[in-house]
């Protein structure tokens, strides 16, 4: 699969303007409850979320959902131009800091950063394992890592949702984003991705320890807290 930088920002660049309308119509609008979540069990845990980093932004839906945490600034990150200035216009916050930048160079200091969160984008990470180095480095000593992602699920070969997500999802994603190919990809990524066992385990062997698995459909959308447990 190419996850190339090239391919991916401009699928992403592509398809900006109709990825929100997308998202809610494909999950019926469980991602806005999903990112909800997540800022609940950061107040119930009470972690430390003066800076935080939202990683592979996009339109910023995690963002808008973050910045209820009332952090001292909150950076959201995406390699997609169009995917950034359509979260400008959609977000106004003295607090957020927009950033084009890929997640293998994070412009900050080392151990600067409380939380780090990833909505929806590491599967799409073409160096992944560079990158958990990379917010291991600019995560705080215990800082958190919270990941929101769609995962392989051999267990759940329904007919039924192979054919939404392999046969219904492309066509009408594709047609309604004006991209000949990149609903298709979303498809085969998620096929092509860890378990949600087998990414703990590649992601504890980059000095994080799993917190919290939270499965909030089928087995497949998985939220995953991990703290980080070294520093560089």
């Amino acid at each position: 699969m190419d996850k190339t930088r090239k391919k991916i920002q401009g699928m992403f660049d592509e398809i900006a303007g109709r990825y929100d309308f997308l998202n809610h119509l494909f999950t019926m609008k469980m991602d806005l409850r999903w990112r909800r979540e997540i800022v609940k069990e950061i107040e119930m845990n009470n972690y430390p979320k003066d800076l935080i980093i939202d990683l592979a932004t996009g339109t910023g839906d995690l963002s808008l959902e973050l910045l209820k945490l009332k952090p001292e600034k909150l950076f959201a990150a995406d390699i997609s131009y169009n995917m950034l200035a359509l979260q400008k216009k959609k977000i106004s916050s003295e607090k957020l800091v927009l950033l084009q930048c890929d997640s293998l160079h994070l412009p900050f200091a080392d151990n600067s950063i409380d939380i780090i969160t990833i909505g929806f984008g590491i599967r799409n990470f073409e160096f992944m394992e560079k990158c958990l180095d990379e917010i291991n480095r600019v995560l705080k000593k215990n800082g958190r890592l919270i990941i929101i992602e769609m995962f392989s699920n051999n267990d759940f070969k329904t007919k039924l949702f192979n054919f939404y997500f392999g046969k219904v999802m492309p066509v009408v994603g594709n047609l309604i984003s004006g991209s000949k190919y990149a609903y298709s990809y979303l498809h085969k990524s998620v096929a092509n991705f860890y378990s949600v066992k087998d990414f703990v385990n590649v992601t504890e062997k980059h000095n994080f320890k799993i917190e919290k698995v939270k499965n909030n459909f089928l087995g497949v959308v998985n939220t995953v807290y991990f703290r980080k447990i070294s520093h560089h």
